[in-house]
């Protein structure tokens, strides 16, 4: 859902809507060549003036790319430093869509800021403006800025707040209550269905249902645990930045989740891979500190 973005459509234009055989006539007058470097554009589109999203053949898969001319109107010179340039073509700029962190999001945002600054139309069956801005802020918080510290909680309101890694925080809330905070975008993406259900949402993401209004989830300090031992797995800087004590976190774990310890313990020897949950004498259980 969320992640239907501008790159979904990969129809070659001259106007915009073609049919097959114009697509394929449109390919040959695309303004630019960059066969050598990406492989030959099988299908693309002009998104926006002087930005195209084209599909290549250069792998199996066909990796897709967005393309921005020096004239593109819709594109700044900061999202224009996010892109990856070719030796003798530096007027044009080149964005992987696949890749986390290539500026795919910047030219999203920038290309549906233009349109909309313009009064041009708007796919609405596509991802907003906001949608756009709220994944960029996880791939690039230096163009967008990081993700915002929840003011309101389904506890009360948010009085002190540490950042565990931008997206999520652990808050103490005005009835003196500690919560985990995790984005939309990271809970969606990095926790298990079983731990987003023990989620707590605010009235108005449970009302106007929180996949449309891509809101925060909440966990109780008790209910907290394994949210953030999947979110460290999905997220090594939680294990390295020093935020959480994972000694103390997987103490805290054994103590509460036994049974969840041991099938995940048994998962892990099985394949010989992973993580272990592992008790540590005299650590104790307390992995966050304000």
């Amino acid at each position: 859902m969320a992640e239907n973005l501008l790159h979904r459509s990969r129809r070659a234009t001259a106007e915009g809507l073609m049919d097959a055989e114009e697509s394929k006539r449109g390919l040959g007058q695309l303004p630019f060549d960059l066969t050598a470097e990406l492989g030959s554009v099988i299908e693309a589109e002009e998104i926006s003036p002087g930005v195209y999203s084209i599909l290549t053949d250069q792998k199996e898969w066909g990796p897709e790319y967005y393309v921005v001319m020096k004239d593109a109107p819709a594109i700044s010179d900061q999202a224009r430093s996010y892109g990856q340039q070719f030796a003798e073509k530096d007027a044009i700029c080149v964005y992987r869509q696949d890749i986390p962190g290539s500026g795919r999001r910047v030219i999203e945002f920038e290309v549906l800021r233009y349109q909309i600054k313009h009064h041009l139309p708007v796919d609405e069956s596509k991802d907003s403006i906001y949608t756009a801005a709220l994944y960029g802020m996880e791939e690039n918080p230096d163009y967008f800025g990081e993700y915002p510290v929840p003011g309101i909680t389904p506890r009360g309101c948010t009085v002190r707040h540490r950042k565990i890694i931008n997206g999520v925080y652990w808050l103490e809330t005005d009835r003196c209550e500690e919560m985990l905070s995790v984005c939309y975008p990271i809970w969606q993406s990095d926790l298990t269905i079983p731990e987003q259900r023990y989620g707590e949402q605010l009235e108005y993401d449970q009302i106007r249902q929180i996949d449309s209004t891509l809101g925060n989830l909440f966990f109780s300090k008790d209910n907290s645990y394994i949210p953030l031992f999947e979110l460290s797995l999905a997220n090594p800087e939680i294990r390295t930045n020093g935020v959480i004590n994972m000694a103390a976190l997987f103490n805290a774990i054994c103590a509460s989740y036994p049974e969840y310890t041991s099938a995940h313990n048994k998962d892990m020897e099985k394949y010989e891979r992973g993580i272990l949950i592992k008790e540590t004498p005299d650590v104790g259980t307390e992995f966050i500190k304000f």
